[in-house]
């Protein structure tokens, strides 16, 4: 199968096409700045920065992470099928997409605990709990991030 995904037109037109590799590449980039972006936010207001911000609003751009996720699921997938013999044995490559699978499990986590705990953390400060989630998020998403840029090296 997954010599199967390297042989696909559409594969072959990401590897050896002229616009195909740039293209998706950069729809990865935009999708990861958009994700980890809106999560670090979030987090780093979890962790007591950006205080003026209130958690209600951090909230509610959630769903623009959402949104940079599914763009990256998609540019990633697309990526991943141009080598997806290499990708599979190369232990960067399985490091990050763990720690993208946990990351989104974190992700998932804090959005209910913060619809549930909205207003107590709002007023008495985030709970311990909320603490360990951002920190384990921080450490997680840029697990990914590095570890995605060393796929091409190691």
């Amino acid at each position: 199968m997954l010599i199967w995904l390297e042989n696909t037109a559409y594969s072959q037109w990401i590897l050896t096409g002229l616009t195909g590799w740039p293209l998706v590449l950069s729809m990865h980039a935009v999708g990861l700045a958009i994700a980890v972006g809106m999560v670090f936010a979030m987090n780093l207001r979890l962790l007591g920065l950006y205080t003026t911000i209130p958690l209600s609003s951090v909230q509610g751009l959630l769903g623009y992470a959402w949104i940079g996720i599914a763009i990256n699921i998609f540019s990633g997938f697309s990526l991943f099928m141009t080598q997806a013999s290499y990708y599979v044995t190369s232990f960067p490559f399985l490091v990050k997409i763990s720690a993208i699978g946990l990351g989104i499990v974190a992700l998932v986590i804090t959005q209910k605990k913060l619809g549930k705990e909205l207003s107590s953390w709002e007023t008495g400060g985030i709970s311990s709990q909320g603490r360990n989630l951002a920190i384990a998020s921080l450490a997680l998403w840029t697990l990914a991030v590095v570890t995605g840029r060393l796929i091409a090296y190691l």
